[in-house]
């Protein structure tokens, strides 16, 4: 049976999505998107990742609203809520909503096993735009539990009530490759955008792809519809064969990532740069990372950063680095 044929399709709103973009496009001072963890806690253990525990506390909620009223400060466009798995926090929805009530557009990031068709409407009534949700493999395996085993009855409930767009991303390197392939596949028949991210090691670099996942990777890039353009991954291209990747990267600008404690970060695989606190972060920062270029660009596999930058290509950079 054809998914998505059975079910209704979400409705996504865009187009004013696309006016905020091109007004950010015309002003390098700001910021496309902030990543803003309000959670560390993870009610998964995957082995590659390094970006979670057990035992953390939820951020309190006043401070999460002090922190979007600065994002707000610096213009920023898009505000991903990020763990850890944000659907932990018990006022995830809450704060959807006042990052919309801000100005700001709304996106989440999560593994999709906390969803239910109440936290689906809850995220719809508060204005989410968009939801990435990993998934790895077909089964769970050493390394993954991210698997499309269990989260299928999740990707039902999604098409049939989600009003938000829904992305699905697979991991490379975590599983068999064909299994990466038959997941996509499958995504893409719900009527979902598909994309595959990079295993990378402790530093954030990216680790190069045994020739099954590099064939893998380049079967998805052949499926019909997969990403909308501006989304493209191209830059993997290079990475996944040991290569490195020529670009300019416009992290602690464009993009950057504000931790549990609200120190700002140049992204989230490397923290410690320039850690900041949000309250003191400036449009003068801003500008010094926008031009500043990076020593760990060439082998950076993060997806965010990537985008971020993709507007500024043709903008110059100094060479010192970062």
């Amino acid at each position: 049976m054809n998914v998505s044929q059975s079910l209704p399709q979400s409705k996504p709103k865009s187009p004013h999505v696309y006016w905020k973009v091109l007004k950010a496009a015309v002003d390098p001072s700001r910021p496309l998107l902030a990543q803003i963890v309000i959670t560390q806690r993870c009610n998964l253990s995957c082995g590659y990742c390094y970006e979670f525990d057990k035992v953390s506390k939820p951020v309190d909620f006043d401070l999460l609203k002090a922190r979007i009223r600065e994002l707000k400060r610096l213009k920023v466009v898009f505000v991903t809520l990020n763990g850890g798995e944000p659907l932990l926090h018990p006022q995830a929805p809450e704060l959807v909503r006042y990052i919309a009530q801000q100005g700001m557009i709304p996106m989440m990031n999560s593994n999709g096993w906390l969803l239910t068709p109440e936290k689906i409407q809850q995220l719809n009534d508060a204005g989410l735009f968009g939801i990435q949700i990993s998934c790895d493999s077909l089964e769970d395996n050493e390394i993954t539990r991210k698997s499309l085993i269990r989260l299928r009855p999740k990707l039902a409930l999604l098409k049939e009530h989600a009003q938000f767009k829904v992305r699905i991303n697979g991991v490379l390197g975590s599983s068999p490759g064909e299994e990466v392939v038959q997941v996509a596949e499958e995504v893409l028949n719900y009527g979902f955008d598909f994309q595959c991210s990079l295993v990378r090691d402790a530093s954030g670099s990216a680790i190069q792809l045994d020739q099954n996942s590099q064939d893998a990777y380049m079967k998805i890039r052949k499926l019909k519809g997969r990403l909308p353009a501006m989304l493209h991954d191209s830059f993997q291209i290079p990475l996944i064969k040991g290569n490195d990747v020529k670009w300019k990267c416009r992290s602690g600008a464009r993009y950057f990532h504000v931790d549990t404690e609200g120190l700002v970060h140049l992204c989230q695989p490397r923290t410690g740069n320039p850690a900041k606190r949000l309250e003191d972060y400036t449009v003068e920062d801003i500008k010094e990372q926008f031009y500043t270029e990076k020593s760990c660009s060439a082998r950076c596999p993060h997806a965010y950063a990537h985008i971020g930058s993709r507007l500024d290509k043709f903008r110059n950079q100094k060479k010192n680095r970062a």
